[in-house]
């Protein structure tokens, strides 16, 4: 179910280097999380300056005009070291993919529960999958 939101500043990106990018977000879910391709969400947001505000340096790390903010949500209970898998692929295949600097991608992962998502008709399809209740491996598969 990951919902990936794509920040970045308007100028930056035309629609072959965005949709490199987009490719590169979801290459990344499906191999590190095992998500099937067609679970596939995505938001594009494409700001002006005047709404795309950062510093241009933090811990240690330096951002210019190419800076992507990602922003993942997808249902809690994958382990931290997936997580941090995730991360590392997520940099390796975008600063491929958009010939950024490793420090221009800016990745939140946002964790929620499986009832307080609905993929339609007003159902918590995900409800009651929890790592309680399956395998990690098969929660992860559907999630």
């Amino acid at each position: 179910m990951p919902l990936a939101k794509i920040h970045v500043l308007e100028g930056q990106y035309d629609e072959a280097r965005l949709a490199r990018v987009s490719s590169a977000v979801q290459d990344g879910l499906v191999s590190t999380l095992g998500i099937p391709p067609d679970d596939f969400f995505q938001i594009i947001h494409v700001l002006p300056r005047s709404q795309f505000l950062h510093t241009p340096s933090f811990l240690g790390l330096n951002y210019s005009a190419d800076l992507i903010l990602l922003e993942l949500t997808f249902i809690s209970g994958r382990p931290r070291e997936t997580r941090l898998g995730l991360l590392k692929a997520l940099n390796d295949g975008v600063v491929s993919a958009a010939g950024v600097s490793p420090d221009d991608l800016f990745i939140l992962i946002h964790e929620i529960p499986g009832e307080n998502v609905s993929f339609g008709r007003g159902l918590a399809q995900r409800a009651r999958r929890t790592p309680d209740t399956e395998s990690a491996a098969a929660y992860a598969h559907r999630a």
